[in-house]
């Protein structure tokens, strides 16, 4: 019973346990282990934003996102974060219709990792949208943002030239991007009450599984233009 064992950065003097036990304080040594598994589920999972290790870089689709999705800012990505994800993406197949030397991806874009509640958890998602239009009013960490594609406000070729001015380049970024407007500001917690979180399909407001854009049963539908849930909250009693 000697030495000592950490978990999730909290140790556990085993040597202390096992004096107690002796003593009859804890019946048995089950206690130590089953101690163990609590900590282990009781503390919260954490999803690392742009982790292209584990979670496909945040992307949900191999080319532009094509649904809503409404969740929380988490980061906004540093160049060297950029870098990192366009490379594992077209590396891994995906983002194909862009430049391969990623000629003006940091100039014209800025990446977003938005955090959005899941059955297994907060995921972390990234969303890409014109620079432009980030520094327009810079999103801060914490804001509810609603992510949404451009087919969604009909793809006009208008606003498309007015955005790229008809440069091949830019427009090739066109079709992995989207539109990322803030709901309700970090602190509002009044305003981000009146929304759901998740992905949702633009067509007709119906949740979405996270990973797999498949529609979730017994999930909620949302207004594609306002936002707000259309049908009550399913009841799981």
């Amino acid at each position: 019973m000697e030495g000592r064992m950490n978990t999730h950065g909290i140790t556990i003097d085993l040597t202390a346990f096992g004096a107690r036990v002796l003593r009859g304080v804890f019946p048995t040594i089950s206690t130590v282990a089953a101690l163990a598994v609590f900590l282990s589920c009781s503390l919260p999972a954490s999803a690392e934003p742009f982790d292209c290790g584990h979670q496909h870089c945040g992307l949900l689709a191999r080319e532009g996102n094509p649904d809503i999705v409404i969740g929380v800012v988490e980061a906004v990505a540093t160049p060297k974060q950029m870098n990192t994800v366009f490379h594992w993406a077209r590396t891994h197949g995906y983002w194909q219709k862009l430049p391969a030397d990623g000629h003006e991806y940091l100039d014209f874009t800025q990446l977003l990792s938005v955090s959005v509640p899941s059955a297994a958890g907060a995921k972390s998602v990234s969303v890409l949208m014109t620079r432009e239009e980030y520094n327009s009013g810079p999103l801060k960490p914490g804001a509810l943002v609603r992510y949404a594609p451009h087919e969604s406000f009909g793809n006009s070729a208008a606003y498309r030239n007015a955005i790229t001015h008809k440069d091949p380049v830019k427009e090739s970024y066109w079709w992995v991007l989207g539109c990322v407007a803030q709901l309700c500001s970090p602190q509002d917690t009044s305003c981000r009450s009146r929304y759901r979180q998740g992905r949702f399909s633009w067509h007709t407001g119906h949740q979405l599984q996270l990973n797999t854009g498949d529609v979730l049963p017994h999930g909620l539908v949302i207004d594609p233009m306002t936002l707000l849930p259309k049908t009550p909250e399913p009841n799981h009693s």
